[in-house]
């Protein structure tokens, strides 16, 4: 075989490894997706990240080069993978340089800390927990929670860091139960910042403590990213005919009809059913609304015949998940 042909391989590996991971990126959180559809999809993923390990100095070559030209979040994810595994201080150190300066590409970094084996990246993680920098600190900390690791002293620590390090501490307390935390975490809920604010109530709620905490959750339903995150431990959490009346005064204003939606399928409560009806018309929230309406009655839309084909104005494919709780 010409090495001609080989390259065309490898860089295939590279271009199929970045296109899978933003799919399994967008798959993670999307309604209509069960587990063994993830599990495909990473399998598929894998097979190509083995193939990039397998051409060793070449395979990170071509994945160095896709990365630098587009700088996505796909590219990214190939390349952190392939620098974390080869241990190397520079491959490592020029993925971070770059992955910094975007969120989307600092995200998909984290996932690529979730996705090398443990022994590969624990002192790295160590050495990010302990940088002068907020920036890898808060890297650090993402890292260990998508791992579930506990920093041990080191999170008591970065609870009076900064605010973007001190929410993100605040989330990781409660991710893996630092009920000795708990105290910390309760002052937190008077922080100055928002977010910080959030992560603590949330925090609080997973460790036990829901009454002050439940309310600021209520708050922040409607915030950006944060907010569906919050009301979906809130809907769980709450006594169920709380949570019922809340979400069910929420149904005149338009802007939450995406949220009622969701929410009514987490609640599995028969009282939204005849809303979740007239929401199935609705193109925009018809895909949501079924959803929810499968998981409260147990019926197939599909195999009642209850389905109809989605108008063309309505991009499901390339909506976020993101876009089905704003």
């Amino acid at each position: 075989m010409s090495r001609r042909v080989i390259e065309h391989i490898v860089e295939q590996h590279a271009e199929d490894a970045a296109f899978l991971w933003l799919q399994r990126d967008r798959a993670v959180d999307a309604p209509d997706q069960y587990l063994k559809n993830l599990s495909r999809l990473d399998d598929r993923l894998e097979a190509h990240i083995d193939g990039l390990r397998v051409s060793d100095e070449w395979g990170w070559q071509v994945a160095e080069r896709a990365f630098d030209q587009y700088q996505e979040p796909g590219e990214t994810f190939v390349a952190a993978v392939l620098a974390f595994e080869s241990l190397s201080e520079n491959r490592i150190g020029y993925v971070l340089n770059l992955a910094e300066a975007s969120p989307d590409l600092f995200r998909a970094t984290v996932s690529a800390l979730g996705w090398v084996e443990p022994y590969r990246i624990q002192e790295w993680i160590r050495s990010l927990l302990g940088d002068p920098r907020p920036i890898r600190r808060l890297l650090g900390l993402a890292a260990c929670s998508v791992r579930r690791i506990d920093p041990a002293m080191r999170l008591s620590e970065l609870l009076n860091d900064t605010p973007a390090v001190r929410a993100r501490a605040l989330r990781l307390a409660g991710e893996v139960g630092r009920v000795d935390l708990l105290s910390d975490i309760k002052a937190a809920l008077n922080d100055p910042h928002e977010t910080c604010r959030f992560w603590a109530a949330w925090s609080c709620v997973l460790l036990g403590d829901r009454h002050e905490a439940l309310e600021i959750l209520r708050r922040h339903a409607s915030v950006d990213g944060i907010g569906w995150k919050g009301v979906q431990l809130l809907l769980r959490a709450a006594e169920h005919q709380s949570a019922v009346q809340w979400l069910l005064s929420l149904c005149g204003d338009r802007s939450k009809e995406r949220l009622i939606a969701a929410g009514s399928g987490i609640l599995g409560d028969p009282i939204f059913v005849p809303w979740l009806t007239t929401r199935m018309r609705d193109p925009k929230l018809a895909r949501l609304a079924g959803e929810s309406f499968e998981t409260i009655t147990g019926m197939s839309i599909e195999r009642e015949g209850m389905h109809i084909k989605s108008p063309a104005d309505v991009d499901f494919e390339n909506a976020s998940p993101a876009d089905y709780f704003a």
